[in-house]
């Protein structure tokens, strides 16, 4: 999928410094004899305790107790879906404790902790990044990485890792920082256009168009029988992206022979960013739709549930969305409305890849200056809410759609996830699509870089009505890319 090439950029897990046995010393059992003997399983990655202790299939002790501190968001998603994951773990594991602190205003109070500089009263697990984001925190060894975990077996299906059963390109598009890993999310997005099948169905129109001539003609054929094909929120004009956007990019480097590079170079914007062929190609050919008419009129003054609203409407046939899409527009949408979905093909033919935008979320990170036993069942508590079980409750009382890609070949776990999951995880399968994070792995505090997204962000919906050749357009925010860049540098 990636030409052979991508392992170069990914690192294997790294392996906790102090083992356990250790701790068990410390800990000690004072010369009861509570315990049986019992060491790691064969062939496990994960590391070995003395025999002395009883442990775990995972490895770790029976004997000690611990307390997670986990610092929780409460966003969209809401939280019963993780009390239930971890009502169920400290039930398979009695001597774990999880102490959760939620609040919806989480990114301030890592924040606060963050600067009083207090590790022990930091959470030692927390699901969303605090504001500045991630990367100064991991540069500075703050954070823990979460290579290892791709590595871990899953508790359910103890015969296969985590990243062997995880959606195909999550593994491969979790953010590096200096070649590591050091977040881990347990549900996935995606992204691309989300249609109302039954008006497809009713016009006889293509609702898996394979290449670029399919879709264009597609298009063609929405705008004959007089509806906008497309239509995205002009007020909040990077929505563009999950249909159009980077993914794009990616299936044209793809094509041509260089993903891999490519990927590389986006990551530690290496130039040209804003000019290299694909970038300029994936632009020039939005233009060309919106000089052909196919971006609704009134896209410009629209906000983003307006936008979907016209698909709901009829206004309009396909909306440039997430897969939020549906819960966030639930009460506005007829019982009987049934979403579709398609990406955008930028390929020739079926034998080239077709990407999609994926997204993630319910993040996970795991403070550094922690004893290395918290960090252990930290990680385990991560890889608990991937098992099937959790994975279908999220779908289900959340919306949040699965990592696990074995869910959509259990027929009875599928046909209870919402109408637009069901589509997008078909769709993936079906054909045979790459799902890729877009993510950089530096960060650049320069203004010149904000000054180039804010060139980009202003002319897009320009692009969109025909009205400006994005090229010149491109040349400027590369110029200021390569000021941010040398600024970097003094």
């Amino acid at each position: 999928m990636f030409n052979g090439k991508m392992k170069r950029f990914m690192s294997t897990g790294v392996a906790a410094a102090l083992s356990l046995a250790m701790l068990a010393g410390c800990g000690g059992n004072s010369g009861k004899n509570g315990a049986s003997p019992s060491t790691t399983p064969a062939g496990s990655d994960k590391p070995g305790v003395s025999a002395e202790v009883e442990v775990y299939e995972n490895g770790l002790p029976k004997n000690e107790e611990v307390t997670l501190k986990v610092g929780f968001f409460v966003g969209g998603y809401g939280r019963e879906w993780f009390d239930y994951a971890v009502e169920s773990f400290t039930a398979k594991y009695p001597n774990v404790k999880v102490d959760i602190t939620a609040s919806a205003d989480m990114k301030t109070i890592l924040s606060t902790k963050i600067s009083a500089g207090n590790d022990n009263d930091m959470f030692d697990l927390f699901n969303t990044d605090p504001s500045g984001g991630i990367i100064g925190l991991a540069e500075a060894g703050k954070l823990e990485p979460m290579d290892d975990i791709w590595e871990f077996p899953l508790p359910d299906v103890p015969d296969k890792k985590v990243k062997d059963l995880m959606m195909p390109g999550m593994y491969e598009s979790t953010p590096l920082i200096n070649g590591k890993r050091y977040e881990f999310t347990t549900a996935s997005s995606f992204g691309g256009l989300f249609f109302n099948k039954k008006l497809f169905e009713e016009h006889g129109w293509n609702q898996n168009p394979n290449t670029w001539d399919e879709f264009t003609a597609l298009l063609a054929d929405i705008k004959a029988d007089g509806i906008a094909p497309i239509t995205f929120p002009g007020i909040h004009p990077s929505y563009h992206n999950w249909a159009f956007g980077t993914a794009k990019n990616f299936e044209l480097a793809d094509i041509n022979g260089h993903v891999d590079e490519f990927i590389e170079d986006y990551r530690t914007y290496g130039l040209p960013q804003y000019t290299n062929p694909e970038t300029v190609e994936t632009w020039t050919r939005f233009y060309e739709l919106g000089k052909l008419g196919y971006f609704a009129e009134g896209l410009p003054a629209l906000n983003h549930t307006q936008s979907q609203m016209q698909v709901i409407q009829g206004q309009a046939a396909m909306v440039s969305t997430g897969t939020h899409v549906e819960n966030e527009m639930k009460e506005a949408t007829p019982e009987d409305f049934d979403w579709g979905f398609m990406a955008v093909p930028f390929r020739d033919n079926t034998d080239q890849t077709l990407w999609i935008r994926s997204g993630t979320s319910n993040f996970n990170y795991i403070w550094a200056a922690k004893p290395e036993l918290n960090k252990k069942w930290a990680k385990e508590l991560i890889a608990w809410l991937v098992t099937l079980e959790n994975q279908q409750f999220a779908a289900e009382k959340a919306g949040a759609l699965p990592m696990r890609k074995d869910l959509m070949e259990d027929p009875s776990r599928a046909a209870n996830l919402s109408s637009s999951a069901q589509s997008v995880l078909k769709y993936i399968a079906d054909n045979n699509a790459q799902t890729f994070k877009a993510s950089r792995s530096i960060n650049i505090s320069d203004p010149n870089l904000a000054q180039a997204e804010k060139l980009m962000n202003e002319n897009i919906v320009k692009f969109a009505m025909g009205m400006q050749d994005p090229k010149p357009i491109l040349e400027q925010a590369e110029e200021l890319l390569k000021k941010a860049l040398e600024a970097e540098k003094k």
